[in-house]
């Protein structure tokens, strides 16, 4: 693989990260409300959400498959980002249940094609280089922190019903980076992957690495689908929600820009148990501190251990258990089974239980989930420590 400068590809590679995820900021908190404001109920919310979830298993995959012969993959990803623009354009003409799924079926999959692509991209540029990768993810955090706290303080101001314009916007900026990224294009040769995919996936460690993905979106989907509402619901302002959800993606950055200084500390198993147990900490006080701020504050702060370092660590996961010829394979599995199946039965669980559990029962559950999780990274992920700690 060879790629015309280095420090040019970084530089775009980090627009790109700061675009994909800046929509992403306007998803994660808005869009249910955005939802609520159209009258679904939690149980139509929580299904819509699980269909997006469920588009995302498949999608990964699926352009995985078709890009194995792809010289050039950034081509991938502009076709993929015209067809998410053209097909998101259709949300302005729906607003029953019916048609608002389509939409979010339709434009979900091409969404979900871009980053798997993009991550084996920026890993392969890097060399594998934790510390490097962790500074260009940053900026996708900076992204997503821009959106939310703009999108915010605005929707204080005026209807959430604007928010399709601005994500509409976005994915107009991304597919324009995407076509601006000539000199940055990485070519490699189609190599056939030597061995059988399930192969690797027999094994016990990574069967375990797959669990542990599910298990921490399920635990996290309560977050991404009610989580703006129950805050809405116990009297926060649109505003003062950005800010808190802003919080929880500045520790992310923090965490991101140092985690290839501090990752010696511990074994990447030791990462993981240690941030699954915070993860559930986190949900914990989220479920019986809701009325304060300040304690909610310092429960998004955890993020930092819920979402950063158990990516960072799982990228190293993902690098360590798949061949060269396989690293694209692997991200897409990991993103449809983690962030596709597991964000998919999150959002669906919480939908249904929301009604009868309330909001605290609900995020209570999320948090026993983080805890069986962190028992599965324990079981499975135990003799795979000395290969950590010598990469």
């Amino acid at each position: 693989m060879t790629m015309n400068s280095t420090a040019a590809p970084t530089t775009r590679l980090s627009l790109f990260y700061g675009l994909y995820f800046a929509l992403l900021g306007c998803i994660a908190p808005y869009w249910g409300l955005y939802l609520t404001e159209l009258s679904f109920t939690p149980q139509e919310i929580g299904s819509l959400m699980a269909l997006f979830g469920t588009v995302r298993i498949l999608a990964p995959n699926l352009w995985a498959y078709w890009g194995r012969n792809v010289s050039a993959p950034l081509a991938m990803v502009r076709v993929a980002g015209l067809l998410t623009l053209f097909c998101f354009g259709g949300i302005f003409l729906v607003d029953s249940f019916t048609g608002v799924a389509c939409i979010m079926v339709l434009y979900g999959f091409f969404w979900a094609a871009m980053l798997p692509q993009y991550e084996t991209i920026t890993m392969q540029a890097l060399g594998n280089k934790l510390d490097e990768y962790s500074r260009i993810r940053a900026w996708g955090s900076i992204g997503f922190i821009a959106a939310v706290m703009m999108l915010g303080r605005l929707f204080d101001d005026i209807s959430i019903k604007a928010l399709p314009i601005f994500m509409l916007l976005l994915m107009a900026a991304i597919v324009l980076n995407s076509w601006l990224l000539k000199s940055a294009t990485v070519r490699h040769k189609a190599v056939l992957a030597t061995g059988n995919m399930w192969s690797f996936l027999r094994q016990r460690k990574v069967i375990a690495f797959i669990l542990v993905t599910i298990l921490l979106q399920i635990a996290h989907g309560p977050y991404y689908t009610f989580f703006s509402i129950f805050l809405e619901e116990n009297g926060y302002s649109n505003s003062q929600i950005g800010f808190l959800w802003s919080i929880g993606v500045c520790a992310e950055v923090v965490l991101f820009w140092q985690f290839g200084r501090v990752m010696k500390l511990l074994t990447w198993q030791q990462w993981f148990l240690v941030s699954l147990a915070l993860t559930g900490v986190r949900w914990c006080l989220v479920a019986w501190a809701v009325d304060n701020v300040w304690v909610l504050v310092s429960g998004q702060t955890l993020h930092a251990f819920s979402f950063a370092a158990m990516h960072a660590v799982s990228m190293c996961y993902i690098q360590m258990f798949f061949p060269a010829a396989m690293q694209a394979r692997g991200q897409a599995l990991y993103s449809s089974v983690g962030f596709g199946l597991g964000g998919a039965i999150g959002a669906m669980l919480s939908g249904l239980l929301w009604q009868p559990l309330g909001g605290t029962g609900v995020f209570m559950l999320a948090a026993l989930v983080a805890c069986l999780a962190m028992f599965v990274a324990w079981w499975g992920l135990r003799d795979s420590q000395h290969i950590c700690n010598t990469q």
